[in-house]
């Protein structure tokens, strides 16, 4: 499921190989992130609105879909925040975004904003799957909304999705920034919909691999 569960979560089907539920969601979940794209921008970016987008894109697949998890959940072989304090961490992270948000001016420092606050959220995992489909597409209408947009198709989304994990990690939000600078321009060079047809096209192995490189080279 991309977000270190070993077992199916509770789902619509009734699934418990997560490989085969993790199939089906991809392709339920991609049709509602087109939906969204075509919709109405995001403008408000609260702990309400994230759950609202969970909700939408995973409505197809789990029962609980925009509820904030209460079990336990892992990812690159970190433990994320523990299920007690993620209430907590949640309102803390919302609370930096509210006071923060992406430049509207200085591209490199709306990208550096948004990789900190996109790192944060990664470490709560506010969901108990479902997360990463949900932060690309927020922090995609974030940096729509500040005049900036992510051009999907020059990103590498393995190394995107490590760099998130590191930056969790080692609270170093650099290496996010790095992967997605050079994607990152003015947002009327960037139709609606680039992000839904490049969504699917990770390998959570190779992320993986890439991952320990990158946190082997921050040891270095």
């Amino acid at each position: 499921m991309g977000d270190g569960d070993t077992g199916a979560p509770d789902n619509w089907f009734g699934i418990t190989d997560p490989e085969r539920l993790e199939s089906i969601a991809g392709v339920l979940a991609t049709r509602r992130l087109g939906e969204l794209e075509h919709s109405a921008p995001l403008t408000s970016f609260t702990r309400d609105d994230l759950c609202r987008v969970h909700a939408y894109l995973m409505q197809d697949v789990y029962p609980w879909a925009g509820r904030i998890r209460t079990t336990e959940v892992g990812a690159m072989g970190l433990a994320m925040c523990r299920a007690q304090y993620v209430d907590r961490e949640l309102d803390r992270v919302f609370r930096d975004i509210g006071r923060r948000p992406p430049s509207s001016t200085d591209v490199d420092a709306a990208v550096a904003t948004v990789a900190e606050h996109w790192s944060e959220l990664t470490m709560v995992h506010p969901f108990q799957d479902g997360n990463s489909r949900t932060q690309r597409y927020f922090f995609d209408q974030m940096f729509r909304s500040a005049g900036w947009a992510v051009d999907w198709t020059r990103i590498n989304a393995d190394r995107v999705h490590a760099a998130r994990y590191v930056g969790a990690a080692m609270v170093d939000y650099s290496f996010l920034a790095r992967e997605l600078r050079p994607a990152v321009i003015a947002a009327d060079q960037v139709a609606s919909g680039a992000l839904s047809v490049t969504e699917g096209v990770r390998d959570d192995r190779s992320a993986a691999e890439i991952f320990h490189q990158m946190m082997a080279s921050k040891r270095r």
